[in-house]
């Protein structure tokens, strides 16, 4: 079973696990997405009253539960399906890892073709659709979410 864990290693690898992207560079959304993953991740895989929060401010209160149900469901499919471990980042971290990038990108992939492609580096080959349903459920979810959005989707462009 892999998880979506902090990236461990010497100070040399951790560069070569870097996407080349800084958080001040993502979207709203895209910066909400990376920070419940390393909420997650500092909460141990649990869902904290800090998670809770993030996603009640960030969904309202209709919407809250659906949107961590879903979540959790995407983060459970990364964890017991996947080819290998996730590594992301500490919270304040304004770096962000390869791996997050990945899982940013499937999450708000605008097409399903680019999603699958990008579950395929993730899951194994058994858990792909199931990944991308899960990753597009928690997108249109994201889409309704009260996240301004500069470029008028929640999508990557």
């Amino acid at each position: 079973m892999s998880r979506i864990a902090p990236i461990e290693g010497s100070r040399d690898n951790l560069a070569d696990r870097l996407s080349g992207r800084v958080v001040g560079q993502l979207a709203p959304v895209e910066q909400f997405l990376l920070w419940a993953l390393r909420r997650r991740v500092t909460d141990e895989g649990s869902t904290s009253a800090v998670l809770v929060h993030g996603f009640r401010l960030a969904f309202g209160l209709a919407l809250v539960e659906p949107a961590l149900a879903a979540f959790a469901r995407l983060c459970g499919t990364v964890e017991g399906e996947g080819l290998r471990d996730q590594g992301l980042l500490p919270l304040g971290c304004p770096c962000v890892s390869a791996d997050e990038q990945r899982l940013l990108a499937l999450v708000l992939a605008p097409r399903r073709a680019i999603a699958e492609a990008l579950a395929r580096l993730v899951v194994r080959p058994t858990a792909v659709d199931r990944l991308v349903d899960e990753a597009r459920a928690f997108a249109a979810l994201l889409d309704r979410s009260v996240l301004p959005e500069p470029g008028g989707s929640a999508t990557l462009h």
